[in-house]
């Protein structure tokens, strides 16, 4: 198991692949409660966990320390790419196209692997609401 430490390194190692700052990077191990999520290392096993005013949103287990590092650093992308998004905004388009498409090439960045996962995931949610605007592409 890595130390909270040595999952800092590695999300400030990763986060440069991404062109992240760091202030978006920084690995909490104690939760602000404030919605932000931190990180427990406990027998053997890593808690990303995010909670607000002493009320758990979420809790994902993982032994995987590579799962891990794609639970902080998707959100780090999806920030970025929300960020560009609202740069780059498409009159008329649901919004969720370039989005997607940016934090799926964001992920990409890492390893096909998390290329992958984003696109799996994204794929999964426009499955239950798909794109709400009269563009061709899906």
């Amino acid at each position: 198991m890595s130390s909270i430490a040595e999952i800092q390194e590695a999300v400030y190692s990763l986060g440069e692949q991404i062109g992240a700052p760091r202030s978006l990077l920084v690995v909490k191990e104690s939760s602000p409660e404030d919605g932000s999520p931190h990180v427990e290392v406990k027998s053997n096993e890593y808690s990303y966990v995010c909670s607000e005013r002493c009320f758990e949103i979420y809790r994902k287990r993982t032994t995987s320390l590579d799962d891990l590092l794609y639970w902080i650093i998707s959100a780090v992308a999806f920030k970025l790419a929300s960020d560009f998004e609202v740069a780059n905004r498409i009159a008329d388009a649901d919004s969720r196209r370039l989005l997607f498409s940016k934090y799926i090439s964001i992920l990409g960045l890492i390893s096909e692997e998390w290329h992958k996962k984003a696109s799996d995931e994204v794929e999964s949610i426009l499955t239950k609401a798909p794109y709400s605007d009269s563009s061709a592409e899906s």
